[in-house]
């Protein structure tokens, strides 16, 4: 792909995350206006029910009173009973109230003494003893308009009927529901029969949004469901109300998200020119032999600064080359600085030098041919090398490594393992593993003499690479209380600030020669 296309590319991608990121406030706020709206519509239906609920209460408790109060006329012949019935149904709410003989009407508070089985009146035919109460499809005198009965029957089958006009629940279910906002109604809790406002029937169970009220008091419930219309308004209203912050957020994230994009894919850029530019430096850490005190070699650490910024941090710059492709650039670009920084001060055939590479670099094919370059480079007698890789990231295929360490170990190229023990190698895969050195990481030294998980780790360790047949380099030594207990616990190497910081290569030069085996 030419620059021209890969800068193309770069820049949708750039633009596309950032839409992403802009649209990401409306993809969250869509889901969750229309969870609010929900809420509150339940909320408003279940408000509505209660409202019928106290209303419907208050009739059936004054039907439910006026029972009790004419239940001793029960027995008496119509003319005797006439006048209480009389003044008692002028109440409001009530159609009628109507006397009961052993199961038969026979007396009305609106009519003259008639005759009417208490089994033809209701739909279900049985009534119970005691009290009870009927929704009904009419009466006698009112066949085309429901009504309510509050019974109360004695074991002789004498009591009372007090019934209460349905218009009066009609008119509140249509005051409450009316406005299309809830689909309303009244029923007895068998579910069989019931009262609804004049728009829709009563709500089915199950239907969403549906809102139960049932009496304490009374064997009837109310049932309401928000109405689409209802739902509609509330999404409409929340929409609107979070639609200034939704946008802001959007065009704070989109440029918050432009801002990093530009950053990062100019950090990439950075780097490309760093490594044209000549601006990526290698500083040296030495490493101690722990069992003769020498130094048998050094880590070739990057170090890039940029010109009127400074250094850059290696976690920095490291992270975005290996989430950008540029990882095994930037190592082959180590590579050549080792080989100039080497050719000009070579350090000896049994210096090891240990550069670090990823997984991917290593059962990459050029592997071998980078290496095979780096020590035509440097000339025979300059140094040796070691390859280090990361368990911070998965480790490779162990078939690949064969393939290429076979050709890399013939000419004296060491594989080692870089922080080791914070991931993710297992037993069997290390006993097959073709490894030569497990580099112990500064979080377990830096727990030496404390009581830290970590300490238990790093003894495991030991044992571990005494097992396997490795030789250990303990990294971020910076004490000597660390240094004796590795030296006692049987650890072949050390780096760290104890020794010396990373340096260039002139320096270590320096510092070799003048070091006599002591920190």
């Amino acid at each position: 792909m030419t620059t021209e296309g890969r800068h193309d590319k770069r820049w949708w991608l750039r633009w596309l995350l950032v839409a992403a990121a802009a649209a990401l406030p409306l993809g969250v706020a869509v889901p969750f206006v229309y969870l609010q709206a929900s809420l509150l519509a339940r909320h408003d239906a279940r408000g509505a029910a209660e409202v019928v609920m106290r209303q419907a209460d208050a009739i059936f408790a004054e039907a439910d009173r006026l029972a009790a109060e004419m239940a001793p006329q029960a027995g008496k012949s119509c003319a005797e009973a006439d006048a209480t019935l009389r003044e008692a149904a002028f109440q409001p709410y009530f159609r009628a109230i109507v006397l009961v003989r052993h199961r038969v009407l026979y007396c009305s508070s609106i009519t003259e003494s008639f005759t009417l089985p208490l089994a033809q009146l209701l739909p279900d035919g049985e009534v119970p003893p005691g009290r009870s109460f009927h929704f009904v499809p009419g009466t006698p005198m009112v066949p085309d308009r429901p009504a309510v009965m509050a019974i109360r029957l004695d074991q002789a089958g004498d009591g009372v009927i007090v019934t209460v006009d349905g218009r009066y629940l009609r008119d509140l279910l249509d005051a409450v529901g009316g406005t299309g906002r809830y689909r309303i109604g009244i029923e007895a809790l068998d579910g069989r029969h019931g009262l609804a406002g004049r728009r829709v029937g009563v709500p089915p169970p199950g239907a969403y949004f549906v809102q139960d009220v049932v009496s304490t008091i009374y064997p009837f419930r109310v049932r309401s469901l928000a109405d689409a219309a209802l739902l509609a308004e509330y999404r409409k209203r929340l929409a609107g109300s979070y639609a200034p912050f939704v946008v802001l957020l959007a065009l704070l994230l989109g440029y918050l998200c432009h801002h990093f994009l530009k950053y990062r894919f100019s950090l990439v850029a950075a780097i490309r020119r760093g490594m044209r530019r000549g601006e990526f430096e290698v500083h040296y850490q030495p490493v101690i032999d722990l069992r003769d005190g020498s130094c048998a070699g050094a880590e070739a650490l990057m170090r890039w600064f940029r010109p009127g910024q400074g250094a850059v941090r290696p976690d920095l710059f490291f992270a975005v080359a290996e989430s950008s492709g540029l990882a095994i650039p930037l190592t082959r670009h180590l590579f050549k600085l080792v080989g100039r920084d080497l050719r000009r001060c070579p350090m000896g055939p049994l210096f090891r030098v240990g550069l670090n590479v990823t997984a991917s670099h290593l059962v990459e094919p050029g592997i071998v041919d980078d290496v095979a370059r780096l020590r035509k480079v440097v000339g025979s007698g300059a140094a040796d090398f070691v390859l280090e890789i990361t368990e911070r990231e998965p480790l490779p295929p162990i078939e690949q490594v064969y393939e290429h360490m076979g050709v890399l170990s013939a000419s004296g190229v060491k594989l080692a393992i870089d922080d080791f023990g914070t991931g993710h190698s297992s037993l069997a895969y290390l006993e097959r593993f073709p490894v030569d050195y497990l580099k112990i990481d500064r979080g377990f030294v830096s727990a030496i003499g404390t009581d830290a998980i970590n300490a238990s780790v790093l003894e495991m360790i030991i044992g571990l690479a005494s097992r396997l047949g490795v030789e250990l380099t303990a990294e971020g030594v910076e004490t000597r209380e660390q240094l004796d207990y590795l030296a006692a616990q049987g650890v072949h190497y050390a780096q760290g600030f104890l020794y010396a910081r990373p340096m260039p290569i002139e320096a270590l030069r320096a510092w070799v020669d003048a070091f006599h085996g002591a920190p």
